[in-house]
């Protein structure tokens, strides 16, 4: 693949974020030094986007959640982009939801000039996640990787039950590979492998939070199901905390028709978002904030962290 001079990539999912730039750096001979936008940037960021590598290989300077980023660090970024520097590779990731199917890219990076050029050089990657109607896409690459073939109706039957979060969904799949073994084959039986694990239904899990037996129910899964325990789910259940919280401020605001849910659901968050309240609903951004720096910087480790995030769920409930 073409070496570009730096890479605006948009995806809200982590794991297509990361195939991407392990796509792009293939063959390449880059080393990957990764940084996050949503915490204050060390030095070391802009050292090593600046000073070439003069021992070592050439970075690859990846920039997480750099959405979060303010127009002062853009403004900064401008001159830095506009430098031919082969030992420096400066890759952008834009991971905010992405609205009615199109992009949410902060209008500071947008309307800059670095921005135009990565446009005119096909320097900007898009992508809006999984679906429904495009988690076929994904199957088919996983049949591919692995020389899989799928048994008539197995296909379908997953693409309409999986989740929509990419690493959730391999996970899932590697289960079923398991049970496929050197036949090489999905069978029907094998989807068995999915029944044994109940899809995670976040708002019925915080929902459970609300009665005694409901939470001793969370708790058991919790510290019973491998995936739970095992803090392999930390991630996938913020992201999926955030999304919840933002659906039931936008319900406490009267912003009911950016909430896509059947009537029965929907009007059932409007009413749990009444009794939680504006402040509270606002805490769950602050608790998946510090789940995401205490794994961070190390300070817990994701299981310690997801069984933190669960104990303030359910205090705010």
């Amino acid at each position: 693949m073409t070496r570009q001079g730096f890479s605006f990539l948009v995806c809200a999912d982590p794991e297509l974020l990361k195939d991407r730039v392990d796509e792009l750096l293939e063959g390449q001979g880059f080393a990957v030094r990764t940084f996050w936008g949503d915490e204050d940037l060390p030095d070391r960021f802009w050292q090593t986007l600046t000073v070439p590598s003069m021992m070592g290989p050439p970075n690859a300077v990846v920039l997480r959640r750099a959405q979060d980023q303010n127009d002062e660090f853009w403004t900064r970024m401008g001159p830095l982009l506009a430098m031919a520097r082969p030992s420096v590779w400066p890759m952008f990731c834009l991971e905010g939801e992405w609205k009615s199917g199109k992009s949410n890219v902060p209008k500071t990076v947008s309307k800059g000039r670095y921005w135009a050029a990565a446009q005119k050089r096909g320097w900007i990657w898009e992508h809006p996640g999984l679906s429904r109607a495009t988690i076929g896409q994904e199957l088919d690459r996983f049949a591919a990787r692995h020389g899989l073939t799928y048994a008539h109706g197995v296909k379908k039957i997953l693409a309409e039950s999986l989740p929509l979060s990419t690493i959730a969904l391999r996970n899932e799949l590697e289960k079923i590979l398991l049970l496929a073994g050197p036949e090489k084959s999905i069978q029907p039986e094998h989807l068995a492998a999915l029944d044994a694990e109940e899809a995670f239904d976040l708002f019925a899990f915080l929902r459970s939070l609300q009665t005694p037996v409901g939470r001793q129910k969370a708790w058991d899964r919790l510290l019973n199901d491998p995936a739970m325990a095992g803090g392999d789910m930390v991630f996938p259940v913020s992201s999926l905390m955030l999304r919840e919280a933002r659906q039931l401020w936008q319900l406490l605001h009267g912003e009911d028709g950016k909430v896509q849910l059947y009537p029965s659901l929907k009007t059932e968050k409007k009413r749990l978002a009444q009794r939680l309240g504006p402040a509270r609903i606002g805490r769950f951004w602050d608790i998946v904030l510090q789940a995401d720096t205490d794994i961070k910087t190390g300070r817990l480790k994701p299981a310690q962290a997801m069984e933190n995030l669960v104990k303030e769920a359910q205090r705010l409930w």
